[in-house]
């Protein structure tokens, strides 16, 4: 797990969507999508429901974003 996966996951919860989260990281929106699935694959559980354009997060998502905020800035 790399410490910039968990920047996008949280930069997705914070702003809502994965277009915004990448003009917020400076990245593509498909490489942001690409390193949320890498992220959810490696812990073994899925951290967001993801719908049409919209997403929701998991019992699971929501556990792991209430811990990463303890994370100190990468």
């Amino acid at each position: 797990m790399l410490f910039r996966q968990i920047e996008y996951f949280q930069a997705i919860i914070e702003t809502g969507n994965f277009y915004q989260a990448a003009e917020k990281c400076n990245v593509s929106q498909s490489a942001i999508s690409q390193q949320i699935k890498k992220l959810e694959q490696e812990l073994g559980v899925k951290l967001l429901d993801r719908h049409n354009r919209t997403f929701s997060l998991t019992p699971a998502g929501e556990h792991f974003y209430r811990k990463s905020l303890i994370i100190p800035d990468c």
